[in-house]
């Protein structure tokens, strides 16, 4: 074991019970894939997937992801929350000290007002390190996690910005690496797959084609695709072609990645997409028998009853009828746009070496963090001002993607004086913002769900093992 394998396990100790084992055998590519859960008083409190080139890595990748979730949860519901509105604490603090919860991306549709009673927590300004009062909710990853929300939770709890590390900074860049992720992408993959080119696999990097190429020779046709260039990092996704059916649920498969280094992200994106196969065949697989056989009796012993978001659940179960072939339909990538890797790599960027030059890409925006520390391993949640995640799930949008959707005519929100059709829902934004987006912005609840359509679990799964997608499955869970 390497020392951060030894120092995650140790950690988790305090807490409960590891159970992890591989998922490699449950596709063809041959990339190590793991999952790791804690089981406390005999029931799992928290899961992580991880996955790498080799099996050591994927075991610290699962491990680390194992470790964002229970530090996190332990670190907030240590927190003191502090409940009044933001004019209320900029009056007791000053409005430097208290981050206006619109620059972190409200749901449309929002009533929030500066005299609302919000639960406010202490976060550092990564630019200074200085405290700062941040809403709880944006904190928090998990709803459970709420308890001592005495005000109006502001946002669906989500994990994207989490991260550990064995030091802090580490802990930080991660999460910090997942918000620019999704803030590129957000409306440029999945349903929105067609806005964003093909990198041609023949000038991809000679390592990212030699991986490609790789998984061509099992059958399996990566795409490998463009998202974006933003805050000094290269946004990439993968998806794929498979001609072979018997897992349906593996052709829904898709990895992203958002670094620095072209051929670092093209890297991860390829890995976990093959980590989403593999993932997604036991989590949600028809094959119910090597699901079973594949994890230890005490995973099947630890597993709660299922839960989980009432409209994922119900978009699995809707893909749980359909034909294999007409699933791959669905989820195939868009192939109606190629570029050539030279064209979208740009000029090579050094890699950060601290939070502060992370934070000095970031265009002049604040980045927050809450980190805790057990053992000399890390946790932090980080949040950026203006980075929009979650805006076709939950319909949290702000600035940048209203101005995304205005200049791509995706009709999500029009600039007007007055709610007007199924454009009823205004977003929070500063007046600044407004004044920039030329007017009040309203968004349509109703046009985000048709740009989803079906596809709603690419964006939000249910719980694992509470729907197997395929004709041998018929929509059962596992554990029945």
């Amino acid at each position: 074991m390497t020392h951060a394998d030894e120092a995650y396990r140790e950690t988790l100790a305090r807490f409960g019970t590891v159970i992890d084992f591989d998922l490699s055998s449950l596709d063809r590519t041959g990339v190590p894939v793991t999952s790791c859960s804690l089981a406390v008083d005999g029931r799992f409190a928290h899961h992580g997937n991880g996955y790498g080139a080799t099996d050591q890595a994927a075991r610290v990748s699962g491990l680390g992801e194992l470790t964002e979730g229970v530090l996190g949860a332990q670190t907030v519901r240590g927190l003191e929350p502090e409940t009044g509105s933001r004019r209320e604490l900029v009056g007791r603090y000053g409005a430097g000290a208290v981050v206006d919860p619109r620059l972190l991306c409200l749901p449309a549709g929002a009533d929030y007002d500066d005299d609302q009673p919000v639960s406010w927590v202490v976060a550092t300004r990564l630019r200074d390190d200085a405290p700062v009062r941040v809403p709880l909710a944006f904190v928090a990853s998990e709803p459970d996690e709420l308890a001592a929300d005495r005000g109006r939770s502001l946002i669906t709890p989500i994990t994207n910005g989490l991260g550990a590390g064995l030091d802090r900074d580490r802990a930080i860049a991660h999460g910090i690496g997942e918000i620019i992720q999704r803030h590129t992408n957000g409306l440029r993959f999945r349903a929105l797959d067609a806005r964003s080119p093909v990198i041609a696999t023949d000038t991809l990097p000679a390592p990212v084609r030699e991986l490609v190429d790789r998984f061509a020779g099992l059958g399996i046709t990566v795409v490998v695709k463009y998202a974006g260039t933003a805050f000094g990092s290269f946004s990439c996704y993968a998806m794929g072609l498979d001609d072979e059916l018997a897992d349906p649920i593996r052709l829904t498969a898709g990895g992203e990645a958002a670094d620095p280094s072209p051929e670092r992200a093209l890297t991860k994106a390829v890995l976990e997409y093959a980590n989403s196969r593999a993932r997604k065949a036991f989590c949600f697989g028809s094959n119910l028998s090597a699901v079973r056989a594949v994890a230890p009796a005490a995973y099947w012993e630890a597993l709660p009853p299922s839960r989980g978001e009432p409209r994922a659940v119900e978009a699995m179960r809707a893909w749980a009828e359909l034909p294999a072939e007409r699933l791959r339909a669905l989820t195939a990538p868009d192939l109606s746009r190629t570029v050539s890797f030279a064209e979208v790599a740009g000029d090579p960027a050094p890699a950060p070496a601290s939070v502060a030059d992370w934070v000095a890409r970031l265009e002049g925006r604040e980045a927050y963090a809450v980190t805790g520390e057990v053992d000399g391993v890390w946790y932090a949640k980080t949040m950026i001002t203006g980075a929009e995640v979650e805006t076709l799930s939950y319909g949290r949008i702000g600035e940048d993607n209203a101005r995304v959707s205005l200049e791509g005519d995706l009709d999500l929100v029009r600039v007007q004086d007055t709610p007007t059709g199924d454009h009823r829902a205004r977003v929070a934004l500063t007046a600044e913002a407004e004044e920039r987006l030329g007017g009040p912005v309203w968004f349509s609840p109703a046009r985000a769900a048709e740009i989803v359509g079906p596809l709603y679990p690419l964006y939000r799964e249910p719980p694992r093992h509470s729907v197997a997608v395929g004709a041998a499955a018929a929509g059962r869970e596992v554990r029945a």
